[in-house]
């Protein structure tokens, strides 16, 4: 179609680039280098998808931001059964028996336990890694040339995204852990951070960045490319159905390969989420090495994997 080519007056040329990547991901997948060798070198030397079409668009953040930090939000109580199934497997087994047992226990009002830094922290976290990831594709589509692999440069910028944003997601996720597992450190945000930074110090939040990457970098890379390959696979597979608008075939992709991203990405970082639960919710410390033998102790491989479930 026109538009998709760059021909439409309304397009911003947002389909021609992604249908451009649609079609090298799917030629790599089928081997077709010679559509390969056309179609990359499009995607490398187009501007970054933005008004101005030069520099990182400020839409990418805004984004990322909003929907990581509402998504995390209304994630929360399955968060905290998830959360304290790792903490405490011997007394939440399950799904059903853990929401049921927390309710009767504690009341409902503790399945929102951690909403503050969740929201805060994952809005930030969200902000930097889809805005880094999608700044940072065509700065290394280039570094890479036409020549490489179409996945590298798209591995490479999701890692560094998920790198940056690991490190500003330390402090946040340390008081969502403790809030979860000690109801008692504090009511939220307001009070459990600065009684964390006040007894354990600045630095302490960042002696768990071992387990944080470990967790977020796999997830990252894990979402952000498999994100572009299922959504290249279901453009392929549905641009040629004439009875799909464009819209409707942009909501259903997007959709689509969302939610399998998500399952990827869950299964990919695990075990370090595994890893992060149990570094910071006594206070952290004792190293990434010292931790994953603690969790291997205790339960074996599948100790790595409680809680995915609620994931």
């Amino acid at each position: 179609p026109e538009d998709i080519r760059g021909g439409g007056g309304r397009e911003t040329g947002v389909h021609r680039r992604t249908f451009l990547a649609a079609a090298a991901a799917l030629t790599v997948l089928a081997g077709r280098d010679v559509a390969v060798a056309a179609a990359v070198p499009e995607v490398a030397s187009s501007p970054p998808t933005g008004a101005a079409g030069d520099g990182a668009d400020p839409r990418f953040f805004i984004a990322g931001g909003t929907s990581a930090a509402v998504s995390h939000g209304i994630a929360t109580p399955v968060d905290v059964v998830k959360t304290r199934m790792q903490a405490e497997p011997e007394k939440y087994r399950g799904i059903r028996m853990a929401t049921r047992s927390i309710i009767e226990d504690e009341g409902p009002a503790t399945l929102v336990g951690g909403l503050g830094p969740t929201v805060v922290g994952y809005g930030i976290e969200g902000a930097l890694k889809f805005g880094c990831y999608e700044s940072l594709k065509p700065v290394f589509l280039d570094a890479f040339g036409p020549a490489a692999d179409s996945a590298q440069p798209f591995l490479a910028a999701a890692a560094c995204a998920g790198a940056l944003a690991s490190v500003v997601l330390c402090p946040m996720e340390e008081t969502r852990i403790r809030l979860v597992t000690d109801p008692g450190f504090g009511k939220g945000l307001m009070d459990g951070l600065p009684r964390l930074l006040r007894e354990e110090g600045i630095v302490s939040p960042f002696s768990g960045l071992g387990a944080m990457l470990s967790k977020q970098v796999p997830y990252t890379v894990a979402k952000q490319v498999s994100f572009d390959m299922f959504a290249s696979a279901l453009y392929g597979a549905l641009l040629g159905y004439g009875w799909l608008s464009q819209a409707e075939l942009s909501l259903v992709v997007e959709f689509g390969a969302a939610v399998l991203a998500s399952v990827v990405a869950c299964v990919a970082s695990q075990p370090g989420d595994a890893l992060l639960t149990e570094t910071y919710r006594k206070g952290g410390g004792g190293g990434l090495a010292a931790t994953v033998s603690t969790v291997y102790l205790d339960g074996g491989l599948q100790a790595f994997f409680r809680g995915i479930s609620a994931r």
